[in-house]
């Protein structure tokens, strides 16, 4: 098709174009709409099919006919405006035609949102600090006895055991706000965990002491930004009742301990050193990667861009998709989910707008910057990306190749490369004190 494409004007983030498309164009789009329209009517006296197309037409009539063609060469027409003017599309467009007649060339104006200009800021040289934590004997401790809980026995207490922290309090439970019972707020042989902070603030706190047998009144206040609006900010009271107490029996921190849960240590002195040394060597990544998350940060704030909603609209769809995911795969629904927490779509929407918003304006940056630095994506860098996606599914790097062999799922790959390599730049030159 013999398109012609430019663009009229720019006001901000909308695009207008110009399309025209030859008369010649026109008439071969004709042709192949009346050939369509003729398998599809009924006209007494012609079998489907063979209508002739003058009888076609004067079925159809001109105006219908001329816009079901135009129809027909749209898509080709803007995708062909789209390559010749750069531009990159974010909505869909708004049409309007200027020309449609026989035996004269289509002219069609369409405006369009499109991806925002991005003026770049300082990039490179930027300075973070870097925030070091210390491990401490205490996180040693705590990773040990996390070790040891990995491997300990339940065992049910005796009746009349107080309940202590750490402890599986199996208990019966009721709710009341102002002496009334409340939806939800009831529950019997729940195996609550003291100290995991499962319950409202200040639950689990006044079960220790408690024996397994006995009866106690728990008061609490919701929270204010608790998710059931009838709930949040009021005092309530349970009843509860505690069944069994549950104990783990935590193993001794002994030499044959440290051996049995470790392969490269024989000693309990041994493996609070390689503990130790773990964690610093994490801390110190960890730290790292703050920095440079940081630094990102500062890139995007340094950056002047205008971001059209819809972008951000879009963002958060995929990001609900991708929730959506992984609800599933707990075996929740995206249903049953705001169902538990008395909230919706558009209340998940409003609490993620601006992490989704960072998102569309960082990959925005990005896109800049590869662009200013032309960074390139090589064969080897494509391979590289493949191969870690190998290494993770258990696949060989000829699989994925296998997998991921068409050309859009291949740009796929190329963008990813290009965006990561522009952070790997962005990295090489901060400066982390």
């Amino acid at each position: 098709m013999d398109v012609n494409a430019k663009v009229l004007s720019r006001e901000g983030n909308e695009v207008t174009l110009e399309m025209t498309a030859s008369a010649a164009d026109l008439d071969r789009a004709i042709a192949i709409t009346l050939k369509k329209i003729s398998k599809e009517v009924n006209i007494p006296g012609f079998r489907s099919g063979k209508v002739p197309a003058k009888i076609v037409e004067n079925y159809v009539g001109e105006e219908a006919l001329l816009q079901e063609a135009l129809e027909d060469m749209l898509q080709e027409m803007y995708g062909a405006a789209i390559d010749q003017t750069g531009i990159f599309p974010v909505d869909q467009p708004r049409l309007d035609v200027k020309n449609l007649t026989r035996g004269e060339d289509v002219q069609l104006e369409v405006k369009v949102v499109v991806k925002p200009e991005v003026k770049l800021g300082q990039y490179k040289g930027i300075e973070v600090e870097k925030e070091l934590y210390v491990p401490t004997e205490e996180d040693i401790d705590n990773e040990i006895k996390r070790m040891q809980e990995r491997i300990a026995r339940t065992m049910d207490m005796p009746e009349g055991t107080a309940v202590e922290d750490g402890d599986i309090a199996v208990i019966d439970f009721e709710g009341f706000v102002d002496g009334v019972a409340f939806e939800g707020g009831k529950g019997e042989k729940y195996p609550l965990g003291i100290g995991t902070h499962t319950f409202i603030p200040g639950f689990e706190d006044q079960l220790i002491g408690v024996k397994s047998g006995e009866e106690t009144d728990v008061k609490v206040t919701f929270p204010e930004e608790y998710h059931s609006t009838e709930l949040a900010g009021k005092e309530a009271v349970f009843k509860v009742k505690v069944h069994d107490v549950r104990r783990r029996d935590l193993p001794p921190v002994d030499d044959d301990f440290v051996k049995d849960m470790r392969e490269d240590c024989d000693t309990v002195a041994e493996l609070r050193e390689k503990l130790m040394a773990e964690m610093q060597e994490k801390a110190e990544q960890m730290a790292v990667d703050v920095a440079q998350n940081k630094a990102l940060e500062q890139v995007v704030a340094n950056a002047e861009m205008d971001v059209p909603a819809i972008m951000i609209d879009e963002k958060l769809d995929q990001m609900l998709r991708d929730f959506e995911g992984q609800l599933q795969y707990q075996g929740l629904t995206l249903e049953k989910f705001f169902e538990l927490t008395n909230s919706t779509r558009a209340d998940w929407k409003a609490k993620q707008k601006d992490r989704a918003e960072m998102t569309v304006k960082q990959d925005l940056v990005l896109e800049a910057i590869v662009k200013a630095e032309n960074i390139q994506a090589e064969d080897a860098d494509m391979e590289k990306q493949m191969q870690e996606i190998a290494d993770t599914y258990g696949k060989t790097l000829q699989e994925i190749k296998n997998t991921f062999s068409s050309n859009e799922q291949l740009k796929f790959f190329e963008y990813n490369v290009k965006m990561l390599k522009a952070i790997d730049l962005i990295n090489a030159n901060t400066v982390i004190k």
